[in-house]
Parts: C-alpha cells; sequence; structure tokens
C-alpha cells in the first residue's frame, strides 16, 4: 500500500511537470505533421491521375497523329504518281493540239487555194464550160462530155481542147499540188462495131487524151495522171437521161499533197 502511494505520487507529479508538456507538444506535433503528410498524399495522388491522364490523352494524340503521317505519306504517293499521269496526259494533249493547230493551217491554206481556183474559174463557171465541186474531200474540176467530145469517141472537140488548155494554164501555176484526169460514163453498154469494146477503155482514153493535152499546154507530166472509171462512180442515177448526161464526165481532180496525208507514225498510232 506504502508503495502504491508512492508511485501514484510520483506520477502524479511527473503529469504535472514540464516534461508531460513536452510530450503533449511532440503528440500535437506529430499528428500535424501526419495530418500534413495525408493532405500531400491525397494531392500527390490526384496529380499523379491528373498526369495519367494527360498521358494518356497525348497518347492517343500521338497514334493519331502517326496515323494521319502514315495517310499522309500515302497520300503524298498518291498524289505524285497523279502528278506523273497528269504531266504525260498534258504532254499528249500538247502534241494533239499541235497536230490540230497543224492541221488547221493546212485547212486553211487549202481553203485559200481552192477559193482562188473558183475566181479564175469563175468565167469558165459562169458560161457553163465546167463546174468546181468537192468530193470526197477533194477539189475537183468537172467537164461536161457534150464540151469535150463527140459521143463514143475520144478525139476531143476543138472547142472542148480550148477549154483543157485554159484549165491548164490555170492549173499549172497551183504550187505543189498533182492532178489525176478521171473518165466516167454512164452504164449504156457500148455497141458492136465501135473502136472500144467496153466503158472502161472509153473512159480511159478520155482521160489520157485530155493528160496529152494538159502536157502539151506545159502541164509537168509528173504532175498529171490518168484514170478510167467508166460507169463505176456515178454523180445521178443512170435510170434517167438527164441523169446518164451528167455521169458522162471527164473530171480534174486535185490530189492532195505530201503535207496534208497523215504521217506513218499517225498511221501506226
Amino acid at each position: 500500500m506504502r508503495w502504491s502511494a508512492l508511485l501514484l505520487g510520483a506520477v502524479f507529479v511527473l503529469g504535472c511537470g514540464p516534461g508531460w508538456e513536452q510530450y503533449n507538444a511532440k503528440v500535437a506535433e506529430l499528428q500535424k505533421t501526419k495530418k500534413q503528410m495525408e493532405e500531400n498524399q491525397s494531392k500527390w495522388d490526384k496529380d499523379a491521375a491528373g498526369l495519367q491522364n494527360a498521358i494518356r490523352v497525348l497518347n492517343e494524340h500521338n497514334e493519331r497523329l502517326k496515323k494521319r503521317l502514315k495517310d499522309l505519306g500515302q497520300d503524298v504517293s498518291k498524289l505524285e504518281a497523279e502528278k506523273g499521269a497528269i504531266g504525260e496526259d498534258l504532254e499528249k494533249h500538247r502534241k494533239q493540239l499541235d497536230e490540230l493547230r497543224r492541221a488547221q493551217a493546212l485547212t486553211e491554206a487549202r481553203l485559200a487555194q481552192f477559193r482562188s481556183l473558183l475566181q479564175k474559174f469563175k468565167a469558165m463557171i459562169d458560161s457553163g464550160k465546167l463546174q468546181v465541186t468537192v468530193r470526197n474531200g477533194k477539189m475537183t474540176v468537172k467537164l461536161p462530155e457534150g464540151i469535150l467530145f463527140p459521143s463514143g469517141k475520144a478525139e476531143l472537140k476543138p472547142e472542148g481542147q480550148a477549154v483543157i488548155e485554159q484549165v491548164t494554164d490555170i492549173l499549172k501555176a497551183v504550187p505543189g499540188r498533182a492532178f489525176q484526169v478521171a473518165g466516167h460514163t454512164d452504164n449504156i453498154p457500148i455497141g458492136r462495131g465501135g473502136r472500144y469494146k467496153s466503158n472502161w477503155e472509153l473512159s480511159t482514153a478520155r482521160a489520157l487524151a485530155v493528160v496529152k493535152v494538159m502536157i502539151d499546154r506545159g502541164m509537168e507530166a509528173k504532175r498529171v495522171s490518168a484514170a478510167g472509171y467508166a460507169e463505176t462512180d456515178p454523180v445521178e442515177t443512170n435510170d434517167t437521161a438527164e441523169g446518164r448526161a451528167k455521169n458522162r464526165r471527164t473530171e480534174i481532180v486535185l490530189l492532195p499533197s505530201l503535207e496534208e496525208l497523215p504521217s506513218l507514225d499517225d498511221l501506226l498510232k
């Protein structure tokens, strides 16, 4: 009993002294530090969560950028391929445009030449000695049989020879042109006993007779040729007398020059 009382007294003495106050102060400080640490931990946890979310967003953005870069790379390759194709198309169209311009220039030159010839032939056209037409893309001077030849014969009338000489004087002045003289008949067969056995022979003989006069008049022989078509190329029906009369004709055809013909490369294309 005595020792217990002494111990209690000692504890009481200590609890009320300076040591107890220090203890309580330390405990309070520790509690404050613990609370501060808990608050800091909570803040750090929040910051860490925010950083992780930001990292996730950045990773997603990075993946999108990588995909976009890949797509752009494919687009660039595609654009480069398209650029090459467009360049080829442009070059092709440029060549076609150049060819069209060249063809237009040739066409305009031909038209100018044809207009000039029409003007020079005007008096003969007005007098009914000849006609100037365009058949199958070629300018053709058409002379009726009645002016040039007696029926069934290939010897030129004096009037016919004079017409051919007039025509030759005009045509031989045309530069760079060759001419084909074409004889044509109707479909009536030649009767027996005549000099010519068929319309083929008659049409060819008439063409040759015109060629001879043209050469004698000064046309270069290398610029003129003869052909007989008989009744195979009519301009009117052979069922009427008027049609047959128009089919019996001699034509001088202006042949295309070499510049107007397509090149071998164009033909191969």
